[in-house]
């Protein structure tokens, strides 16, 4: 209630106007804590709805070693986190028609792949766009408030 000729709302109503999170170092947390937490669950999530029960994903896989060895990292694991980065920014940046980049990326760099086993392929890339995208917008409506 604001109080007469002081201008001043009661703290009640001005707790009731506050931002959810304060200032631009509130903002930055909350956004970072999106990214964080989609880039720390994706893998999780990706194993759990793609992977058959009682497979565990392991890198480098079993068997022989190509001619110049097994890249550092899981591919299929980094490309799972590049689409979680830009799902992530797609959405916070309000350019949601910027996340057909992903599937048309993938199309053309895991075609093969994908013809192989288009459960695993598309599977994994549809879990990761809907958990980003998820999380993103969970990010957004807070930010807004």
């Amino acid at each position: 209630m604001i109080a007469p000729g002081t201008g001043s709302e009661s703290g009640a109503a001005a707790m009731a106007h506050a931002p959810l999170v304060g200032g631009w170092a509130g903002e930055a947390a909350l956004i970072v804590a999106g990214y964080a937490i989609t880039l720390a669950l994706s893998g999780v999530l990706v194993r759990f709805f793609v992977l058959p029960r009682g497979v565990k994903a392991k890198w480098p896989p079993e068997g022989p070693t190509p001619s110049g060895g097994w890249p550092r990292f899981d591919p299929s694991a980094v490309i799972g986190k590049c689409e979680n980065l830009i799902t992530v920014t797609l959405v916070l940046t309000d350019n949601l028609s910027g996340l057909a980049l992903i599937f048309a990326a993938k199309s053309l760099v895991r075609s093969e792949a994908i013809k192989r086993d288009p459960g695993f392929y598309l599977g994994g890339t549809l879990v990761n766009l809907v958990w980003g995208l998820l999380v993103a917008s969970i990010v957004r409506v807070l930010l807004q408030l």
